[in-house]
């Protein structure tokens, strides 16, 4: 690629490499997806895809970023640093799902576009623990999506090879962000701390495999002793010519530089260690074909003048070298990239290194891998495959359990019942209709259902409240949609127009004021919790909730006490007129409001004013009973 711009042809272990990687990244969706469902009462399919590919590009950026470090300690992991780029562009385009799904998920159907509702429902930068996880995400795929867009040659030639490693090395701010993601966002919400030891365990392997692999490069970075060659100080003492394995390099530092001193055809040349393709290890590498070619990724230079063969055209410099008395002398004083150097002549007496076989090295373009490599290569895979079988039933076991709500989404229900519009659109005395719709008559039959709750909040479909039923209040209707419901209250998502069943109307429940309270909890949006979204309450569901209460949704305080009783009452002002846009700000996060509890049929309200709220912390008015959330 450094000569010309072509389709890019992938070698028979490029494609097995993408081959395992694919089946993979299914297999630990599936199984993510499936231990969720079995495990756990009240999973939904969608949060639990949201999380199988959110868990399966962290776990691909933890594998991206051990490669470069095992490499350093094991040369048998290049095959799998040869084929980063592959893993690399996979972990975007995972990562790049979880986004869109969660995009759709929790910001689709509302009043806002789902990106701008993304980066503005919480706007809660002045605090740490209510933080906007979600910028981080979308930060952390921009940089994902600057190396994947990038990882082809034809950046890196353009760019310069400082330039793209300098941007691919943002990897590790988008790493970084990813962690506080998840540690700002879902692990907050979560009851059981093994989530959070798992993420700890993997920052920990992460940070100890780079220290360790910067503390042994550390040591081969300390220079030489300078014992100068006599009659000529330029030169400082590398090592003998014995300790050099043919078609191979000793390393040394010279002058605070590396440069890889190779033995080959009875002579001896020097060159820097650095590859001008993305700072390989030459010294690292082996001389195939009479070149010296990078482990790393194949890139080739000639050993006297540091020069690629035609038509490529990296250089790199080289080094004046002399060979006396069985000892190898360098000049530290580089010339230009691509400059000849006589090499050095070994005498034929001179013995030959014995020890490790030297042919044991992987080139990724040549036809086959040496034996050593590839049985090396096939215990790697069974251990990441173990590693991917074992996360992807424990992350999902291991998770927190879910909220009780029903969801009948796509079952239609025909009801009747008395509409109420204030504060909030409710159908009052539900049955199942006596008339059923020509629509419901030519549905298949189901068993049937259970009865609906007598009072049944209503809402449009998406992030909307149930605007048109305006004129109607006290008047029996008939009504079509799905049931929402939890024990502790209704709701039904319209579904086609109100039919009137006559003229009268009907008077509304008294008010029984139960007295002045202070509840402790969050703000909810009703439908959500109720059961169309789990987890429907929470710091990851606040943005969601926010645009759903700003779509007319009925806001509602969920407090919990120790016991775990719930009491869920729907927010209304001082004159019993919904409370909607203002409680925005305090949406999703623990607070203390102080009101009046009310009871109207079988539903409670909070009577209250966002004035009467304080975030969590601060102290109940003395002599208000109060009901706390337990979190």
């Amino acid at each position: 690629m450094s000569a010309g711009y072509r389709a890019v042809l992938w070698t028979a272990h490029k494609k097995l490499y993408d081959r395992v990687l694919l089946a993979g990244v299914a297999g630990y969706l599936v199984l993510f997806v499936a231990v969720g469902l079995l495990t756990h009462d009240g999973a939904t399919f969608e949060a639990q895809l949201i999380r199988a590919l959110g868990t399966c590009a962290l776990l691909l950026l933890h594998v991206v970023l051990s490669i470069g470090p095992l490499a350093r300690f094991d040369r048998r992991f290049l095959p799998l640093l040869y084929n980063r780029r592959h893993l690399g562009v996979t972990l975007f385009v995972v990562a790049l799902a979880h986004g869109v799904f969660a995009t759709v998920q929790y910001h689709a159907l509302g009043n806002r576009n789902p990106l701008v509702s993304l980066l503005v429902s919480n706007p809660r930068y002045d605090s740490l623990a209510q933080f906007p996880f979600e910028v981080l995400g979308v930060a952390a795929l921009l940089i994902l999506f600057l190396m994947a867009a990038t990882s082809h040659d034809f950046w890196l030639h353009n760019l310069s090879a400082p330039v793209w490693k300098s941007l691919h090395m943002l990897v590790y701010l988008a790493y970084t962000l990813l962690v506080l993601h998840v540690g700002l966002g879902v692990l907050q919400s979560e009851t059981r701390p093994a989530l959070a030891v798992v993420l700890g365990a993997g920052v920990a392997w992460i940070v100890g495999l780079h220290v360790v692999a910067a503390w042994r490069e550390r040591a081969a970075d300390r220079p030489l002793t300078e014992r100068r060659l006599p009659g000529d100080d330029s030169f400082v003492r590398v090592c003998r010519v014995a300790e050099i394995p043919e078609d191979r390099a000793v390393i040394a530092t010279l002058s605070g530089e590396r440069v890889a001193v190779f033995r080959y055809q009875g002579r001896v040349s020097a060159i820097s260690n650095v590859c001008q393709h993305q700072n390989g290890p030459l010294g690292e590498g082996k001389i195939v074909d009479g070149c010296i070619t990078c482990p790393w990724h194949g890139y080739q230079y000639r050993p006297d003048d540091g020069a690629s063969p035609p038509p490529f055209t990296e250089k790199v410099p080289t080094f004046n070298v002399r060979v006396e008395g069985g000892e190898v002398w360098v000049d530290p004083r580089p010339h230009p990239p691509g400059t000849r150097v006589e090499p050095a002549r070994i005498d034929d007496s001179e013995p030959r290194p014995g020890g490790r076989n030297p042919d044991e090295l992987y080139v990724g373009y040549l036809a086959d891998a040496p034996p050593g490599v590839r049985r090396f290569t096939r215990r790697t895979v069974a251990v990441l495959a173990t590693l991917t079988v074992t996360l992807a039933i424990a992350l999902p076991s291991l998770q927190g359990p879910f909220d009780r709500g029903v969801f009948e989404f796509g079952k239609r229900r025909e009801l009747e019942g008395v509409l109420e519009e204030r504060p909030y659109p409710m159908l009052r005395d539900v049955v199942p209709s006596a008339v059923p719709s020509d629509a419901s008559r030519d549905a298949p039959s189901d068993p049937a259902p259970e009865p609906p709750p007598r009072e049944l909040l209503l809402v449009a479909t998406g992030k909307h409240g149930a605007a048109d039923v305006a004129g109607r209040d006290g008047q029996r209707v008939r009504v079509a949609g799905s049931l929402i419901s939890r024990p502790e209250l209704g709701m039904l998502e319209l579904a086609g127009d109100l039919d009137p069943l006559g003229e009268d109307h009907a008077a509304h429940p008294p008010i029984r004021e139960l007295g002045e309270i202070t509840l402790r909890g969050e703000i909810v949006d009703t439908k959500c919790f109720l059961g169309v979204m789990k987890p429907g309450r929470g710091k990851p569901h606040r943005s969601c909730a926010a645009r759903c209460i700003a779509g007319g949704i009925p806001p509602a305080l969920l407090a919990e006490s120790p016991s775990g009783e719930i009491l869920l009452a729907l927010l209304v002002d001082a004159d019993d007129r919904p409370l909607g846009d203002q409680v925005l700000p305090w949406v999703g996060e623990p607070i203390a409001a102080v009101g009046v509890l009310v009871e109207r049929g079988g539903i409670r309200y909070l009577r209250t004013s966002i004035d009467a709220f304080e975030r969590e912390g601060s102290p109940a008015p003395p002599g208000h009973p109060s009901a706390t959330l337990n979190r």
